[in-house]
């Protein structure tokens, strides 16, 4: 009997620094489970829900479930608290909200209907949600592809293409903005001056087409600015190429200003190339992106200008 307890103790013993042994071991680490209190396997809550582990407590998974009279409650749920039942009580200026439930604005964006709107989320009144989306607002809303075109309610759009696929097509200026019936394209112009840790973004940005030559400005967060002068800018075709250089000064030139120092194309050893991604004549708009180095005027100091872009609807 003595030596069959020896047995066990021994069995338990060496199973024990098995298991701790597998502990240790990187490889054996218990993988991510329904049992282990944190968010993973694509769950919906912590340890339930998603392709693997049990469905959640429908009580309590922040859906309007079949059978809830609102979201988590009523039904085989709790009783629906008055500020949470998506009926209109007294004392409520909306339904479920109001002085004693919290503003009506909070409302526009719970994928419910509730407080006035008119539809899920929005119309009713301006002060709480934003109006709904229609085919005749002259703005890209709801599923439509285009302004006031394209989607589940509105006609197909004028032209081919999307305004949100991430591609340039049709008749847009740049990738899903300018044209007929896409939204107009954000005026850009940003640079970096050496390592990414010097990004520099434009507080302000200007460009003119006069005759043939086009004219960018732009002050940085740092308070540096940059000048460019392009001539014969209207004969430009896509892949276009400028050289700002001594040699082509001052017909094409860019000229950088610090707090301490001028940088110019027109100095020895400086060299910028413009390249021209988009010109549409007829609207004036423009695409150019630019790198290269800037010399100081004694030689002694260097800009390196990367990843230049001015976009602009002149």
């Amino acid at each position: 009997m003595k030596n069959r307890s020896y047995l066990i103790v021994f069995i338990a013993a060496f199973a024990a620094s098995f298991l701790l042994g597998g502990c240790l071991n990187e490889e054996n680490k218990i993988p991510p489970n329904c049992y282990d209190g944190l968010l993973n396997n694509a769950e919906e809550q912590i340890d339930c829900g998603g392709p693997i582990c049990e469905e959640c407590d429908p009580c309590t998974n922040g859906r309007k479930d079949e059978g809830e009279v609102w979201v988590d409650c009523g039904g085989e749920c709790d009783v629906c608290p008055p500020c949470a039942n998506g009926v209109l009580d007294i004392g409520e200026v909306a339904i479920d909200c109001g002085p004693d439930c919290g503003p009506c604005a909070n409302l526009c964006g719970d994928g419910l209907l509730n407080g006035d709107e008119e539809e899920l989320d929005c119309g009713g009144n301006p002060l709480y949600c934003a109006a709904c989306p229609t085919c005749e607002d002259e703005l890209m809303n709801g599923t439509e592809v285009g302004i006031d075109c394209g989607g589940t309610e509105c006609d197909p759009c004028p032209v081919d293409g999307s305004c949100t696929n991430s591609f340039m097509e049709a008749y847009e200026y740049w990738t899903d903005c300018g044209g007929p019936t896409c939204p107009g394209c954000d005026t850009l112009f940003q640079w970096k001056v050496g390592t990414a840790d010097n990004v520099v973004l434009p507080l302000g940005a200007t460009g003119v087409i006069t005759g043939t030559t086009l004219t960018l400005n732009g002050t940085s967060v740092t308070g540096n600015t940059i000048n460019v002068n392009i001539t014969n800018a209207g004969t430009w075709v896509p892949g276009t190429n400028f050289i700002a250089n001594p040699n082509n000064f001052p017909n094409i030139s860019i000229s950088y200003q610090t707090a301490v120092q001028t940088y110019s194309s027109e100095f020895t050893g400086s060299n910028v190339t413009f390249t021209l991604q988009r010109y549409i004549p007829t609207v004036n708009f423009v695409r150019v992106s630019f790198s290269g180095v800037i010399k100081n005027a004694d030689n002694t100091a260097t800009v390196n200008l990367q990843n230049g872009i001015f976009m602009q609807d002149l």
